[in-house]
């Protein structure tokens, strides 16, 4: 499913509401999508006063989300970067599989789409062992590098139904708006940028290229037929009740409660 530009806050309601209703549609999903406007999401167990800077994301217009999915702070630029949301039957194979074997085993979706786009890349945690309030400078077992600079990571979620990770595609990097809106102490940007890259360091390929080369990548990862689809009636009204009851109420994205 190809998404357009949508608000943060119902980016999380449309992943959280296909996540729900996986076994009632019967097949998996790779949304892929970008967000109007920039938006800052934190992980879902992610304390706000320690993570970013309110005052700053309102400055700036961003709009702040917290995710279903763990891991920590992450700037999402508009125009600057593709999210992927998977969402899994428990009876995938990868499934089945640990948290960072499946993690790892899904984010291969990344590392083909960019040598289908003729970079290569790498599978592999980097980063510091500390929680870094800044997810880019965690690592995981699900992390895509280039020349030793990451570009994706991800985090998943499961319950009883299905399986949820999310992961990104940086397209640009710029190292003093992260800091300006998520607390990295003791980072600056020289650091960041020494470790963080994005797409367009390395080429000139369009969104429409980037995004065929990701479905192509995702499909190969997981052995996955491909057909194109949009959100059944169904998740689109509960996507509208989450988004409503959950990822538009502050005590959710400021507090974690629901």
């Amino acid at each position: 499913m190809i998404d357009g530009p949508r608000d943060p806050q119902y980016n999380m309601a449309i992943d959280e509401a296909i996540m729900q209703l996986r076994e009632k549609v019967g097949y998996d999903t790779l949304r892929l999508y970008m967000w109007s406007p920039s938006g800052v999401s934190l992980g879902r167990s992610q304390s706000v006063e320690k993570s970013v800077y309110i005052d700053k994301i309102k400055e700036l217009g961003f709009k702040l989300v917290r995710r279903p999915t763990g891991g920590g702070a992450l700037l999402h630029p508009e125009d600057y970067e593709i999210t992927y949301s998977i969402v899994l039957s428990l009876e995938h194979k990868v499934s089945k599989m640990s948290v960072d074997e499946s993690a790892a085993e899904i984010a291969k979706g990344i590392l083909y789409a960019l040598q289908t786009l003729g970079e290569s890349a790498n599978i592999k945690g980097l980063g510091d062992k500390e929680k870094h309030p800044l997810c880019y400078l965690r690592s995981g077992s699900s992390d895509i590098v280039i020349n030793g600079r990451k570009i994706s990571g991800s985090a998943q979620v499961r319950d009883s139904k299905a399986l949820l990770q999310h992961g990104t595609l940086l397209l640009k990097f710029e190292p003093e708006v992260w800091l300006k809106v998520i607390r990295a102490p003791g980072v600056n940007e020289e650091f960041l940028r020494s470790r963080v890259t994005g797409l367009y360091e390395y080429m000139d390929a369009n969104i429409d290229q980037i995004i065929e080369a990701m479905i192509m990548g995702f499909s190969k990862a997981l052995n996955e037929k491909v057909f194109y689809s949009s959100l059944t009636s169904t998740e689109i009204r509960l996507a509208n009740e989450l988004y409503k009851k959950k990822y538009s109420n502050e005590k959710w994205n400021m507090l974690g409660l629901y």
